[in-house]
């Protein structure tokens, strides 16, 4: 008589399974090995020199951090990323001709940057790129791969773009809800002929100041207002001086991350593969970055009193600021086919 469990498996049955179950799990860790990204080995030690300006809180040193440990992790120890943060190695301009010079290996490109690829100054335009998400498929695409182009010819190579979200305009007293509100205010700006031009086209008063006075200049009134990034807002605690905030995308930039093009093609080509898909990696990573701390900084302005307002005849500030998008257009080499690449997305 058999007496065995009918609700056990046969022997045949636990052998058959497992010799599945084995070779399942030997297709999968083939699977694993074959997607693993391969180590690669370079003839001698390097180290790797990135700075910025900002602070270490700031998401351009996440996206840093994150490339770090991709670089290392896919060399196998060859290169050491040394991150540099607060302007510790200088102000924006000297970070670029370092960069040039090959005393630091790698920057995000910024303002400052204009004064070497001047088209770049596009994306400083108030109103061309639309939101976030246009300026995203504008840097991965066409308008990413021109600017790249045009850097070449200036020393530098472009391996991917970083976000500083999109501006907005804060101000002390006066809420802007419409083009009439703007009119007559005096609007910090930085030194920037296509903010300058296009502010004034408004009917603001652009005053150009530092970032380390805006919180001065609204604290006593020097000026009325500012334009910056929810984060900047937080982390400045402008919401302290200014207490209107409204919600416009009057720019959004790409902020192309840098090296010097000779110090790259100088490199080993497997290892400027490695460069170049780690610090897309990067990018992505960054970008999340700055949506998430965007997010939680917009709600910590709100709990500090500030009043979030909204545009209501945004197609108005778009027309006024056509013509300067054309001039500078014309006055820029290379600008014009950005602004059409832009324009065309």
């Amino acid at each position: 008589m058999n007496t065995r469990n009918p609700f056990l498996p046969s022997r045949r049955m636990f052998l058959g399974a497992s010799v599945a179950c084995a070779a399942s799990l030997f297709n999968s860790g083939r699977s694993a090995l074959a997607q693993a990204p391969a180590i690669i080995k370079l003839p001698k030690k390097i180290t790797l020199k990135v700075a910025t300006i900002t602070a270490e809180t700031f998401p351009y040193v996440d996206g840093f951090k994150f490339w770090k440990n991709a670089i290392e992790s896919r060399t196998g120890g060859d290169v050491d990323v040394q991150i540099f943060h607060t302007a510790q190695l200088g102000d924006e301009r000297t970070i670029n001709e370092g960069i040039l010079a090959g005393a630091i290996h790698a920057g995000v490109g910024a303002g400052a940057w204009a004064g070497f690829v001047p088209a770049y100054n596009v994306v400083e335009l108030p109103f061309l790129i639309r939101d976030v998400k246009h300026m995203y498929a504008l840097a991965d695409g066409a308008l990413g791969s021109k600017i790249g182009e045009q850097a070449e010819a200036r020393g530098f190579k472009v391996l991917a773009y970083y976000s500083t979200g999109d501006q907005h305009f804060q101000t002390r007293k006066v809420p802007i809800k419409s083009l009439a509100d703007f009119k007559g205010l005096k609007m910090r700006v930085i030194q920037n002929r296509a903010l300058i031009d296009g502010f004034r086209a408004l009917g603001a008063v652009p005053t150009p100041l530092p970032y380390p006075d805006i919180y001065t200049a609204l604290q006593q009134g020097t000026v009325d207002g500012t334009a910056n990034d929810p984060l900047t807002v937080a982390l400045a605690k402008f919401y302290e001086v200014a207490k209107f905030f409204t919600l416009s995308s009057y720019a959004v930039e790409p902020r192309p991350l840098i090296m010097g093009k000779a110090f790259y093609e100088g490199l080993p080509a497997d290892f400027q593969k490695v460069l170049s898909d780690t610090a897309k990696e990067s990018a992505v990573h960054e970008r999340k970055a700055f949506e998430d701390r965007s997010a939680g900084a917009m709600e910590d302005a709100k709990k500090n009193g500030m009043t979030f307002i909204e545009l209501t005849d945004r197609d108005k500030w778009v027309d006024l600021v056509r013509p300067i998008w054309d001039e500078f257009g014309k006055a820029t080499p290379g600008a014009a086919e950005l602004i059409k690449i832009i324009q065309t997305s």
